[in-house]
C-alpha cells in the first residue's frame, strides 16, 4: 500500500512538472523572412489597403491619421516560387505636398493638380518601375523599402497568388496585439469597495 501511495505521489509531481514545462518559452526571432531584394524592378500594383487612422508623431506632436497600404508584386520569386512583394504607406492626401501625391505623380509621370480625385482602387494592376533598398527597423530587422517609383518600363500582370484578405487578417492581428498593452495599462485594477461601516 505505501507502493501505491508512492505512485500516486510520483504520478501528481508528473502532472506538475507537465504544467510547469509549459511555462517556460523560447523567444524566437520571426523565422527566415527575407525581404524583397534591392535594385530596380518593373513591378504591379496588387492591393490598396485601408489602414484606418493611426498615431502619428511629427515634431513632437501626435495626432491620428488615415493611411493607405500600396502592396506591389514583382518579378523576383521567393524560395517557393512565388513573386515577392513589397509595400509602402502613406497618409491618405493628395495635397500637393503630400507623400501619396508626389508618388503617383512620379508614377504616372504627370504631377497631381488641385482638385483632382483619385481612385485609389484603379491603381491595382497598374504597372510601375519601383527602386528597392533594404532598411532596419527599432529591433534590427532587416527590410524591403521603396524609395522611388517610375513609369514602368514593361507591362507587369498580377500572377494572382497575393491573397488581401489574408494581408488584412494579419493587419487586424497586429493592431489587436498592440491594442492588448494599451488596454491593460488604461483599465484600473479593481479593489473591494468600503463597507458602509468604515467610514471611507
Amino acid at each position: 500500500r505505501r507502493v501505491a501511495a508512492g505512485g500516486e505521489t510520483k504520478t501528481s509531481t508528473n502532472r506538475t512538472s507537465k504544467r510547469m514545462s509549459n511555462l517556460t518559452l523560447t523567444s524566437k526571432d520571426g523565422g527566415d523572412f527575407k525581404p524583397h531584394p534591392e535594385g530596380i524592378h518593373p513591378a504591379c500594383c496588387v492591393d490598396v489597403m485601408d489602414m484606418g487612422l493611426i498615431e502619428t508623431e511629427f515634431q513632437g506632436v501626435k495626432k491620428m491619421v488615415n493611411k493607405v497600404k500600396l502592396v506591389f508584386e514583382s518579378e523576383q520569386k521567393t524560395e517557393d516560387g512565388k513573386p515577392c512583394t513589397v509595400s509602402k504607406n502613406f497618409t491618405a492626401s493628395l495635397h500637393p505636398k503630400a507623400k501619396l501625391a508626389e508618388f503617383l505623380g512620379k508614377w504616372r509621370g504627370r504631377l497631381v493638380t488641385p482638385g483632382e480625385t483619385i481612385s485609389l482602387e484603379k491603381l491595382i494592376g497598374a504597372s510601375c518601375t519601383l527602386v528597392v533598398s533594404h532598411q532596419q527597423n527599432m529591433s534590427g530587422k532587416t527590410y524591403a523599402a521603396i524609395d522611388a517609383v517610375s513609369k514602368p518600363t514593361k507591362k507587369v500582370t498580377p500572377s494572382g497568388t497575393y491573397d488581401p484578405a489574408a494581408t488584412r487578417q494579419r493587419y487586424a492581428d497586429w493592431k489587436a496585439k498592440q491594442a492588448a498593452p494599451v488596454a491593460n495599462a488604461a483599465s484600473p485594477r479593481t479593489s473591494p469597495r468600503p463597507s458602509p461601516q468604515s467610514g471611507e
